[in-house]
């Protein structure tokens, strides 16, 4: 919401600043990114503190100290050991988030313009927000509680689009592939990575009908489109996808090289 705030003050000074011309017209935000920006959560922006429910004081939670002895609460503030399965998944999923935050600061940091990769990478993060909030609300809460967290069918749908939106402007693979490819593009293989360790977690919890197995969908298919973001990254990079040698090649170690835009 603060950055939603932020980006709505930033357009109308730009606006004011245009009007008075004082200083030449600055950029306008694009208008995907406002759409983007704009859209409503899934849930409201209270429940994606879901690690804690403590108030807030001076820039961090009040009461601190509450999980000094191991444990920690739910979104239905029952107690459990930090290392119960629920609390390994929501923490995995706060990992990956925290790993696209990496990620977006690579592509802003990037030579060539990857402004749909940061857009896609934003929403990518409030859908985990979501995902966290729904895994931590287990099926004993009370109906409001797991309805304010029910996991939300469109996001599968939406990640099904973005990998045929970028997916359609790659070359085939006919070979395995290594990680690399620049840094903001290995930092996406990365975060797939991660990924795939998120929805390892979620299976027990969906295998224990704790979670929705459409959360679990939406996990495995985000780990396809940051495979496919990584390899749209590299080639907006102009750099160069290394493939895969058996051992037995290793001898004149000439790795082969091609460039993603050739």
């Amino acid at each position: 919401a603060a950055f939603v705030m932020a980006t709505r003050s930033i357009a109308r000074l730009v606006s004011l600043v245009g009007r008075a011309g004082s200083a030449p017209q600055l950029p306008r935000p694009s208008s995907s990114l406002l759409l983007l920006l704009s859209t409503p959560p899934v849930s409201p922006a209270a429940l994606r503190h879901y690690h804690s429910t403590a108030k807030r004081m001076g820039g961090f939670k009040q009461n601190r100290g509450t999980g000094d002895s191991g444990k920690s609460s739910l979104f239905n503030n029952e107690r459990r050991w930090k290392d119960d399965l629920t609390f390994e998944s929501v923490g995995t999923i706060d990992e990956l988030s925290a790993l696209l935050g990496v990620c977006r600061s690579n592509c802003a940091r990037a030579e060539f313009q990857l402004g749909d990769v940061i857009e896609v990478l934003t929403r990518i993060q409030c859908c985990l927000q979501d995902v966290g909030a729904h895994v931590a609300t287990p099926p004993e809460s009370s109906d409001r509680k797991r309805k304010l967290t029910s996991f939300d069918a469109a996001m599968v749908e939406w990640i099904n689009a973005e990998i045929d939106r970028f997916g359609d402007q790659l070359p085939p693979i006919r070979q395995f592939i290594l990680s690399g490819g620049g840094v903001a593009a290995s930092s996406l293989q990365h975060a797939r990575a991660v990924a795939r360790r998120a929805e390892r977690t979620m299976v027990p919890l969906v295998r224990e009908e704790q979670i929705d197995p459409k959360a679990l969908k939406f996990v495995n298919r985000l780990s396809d489109l940051l495979f496919v973001l990584g390899r749209f990254t590299c080639m907006k990079c102009e750099e160069e996808e290394l493939t895969y040698l058996r051992p037995a090649e290793f001898t004149d170690q000439r790795w082969m090289r091609r460039k993603l835009n050739e």
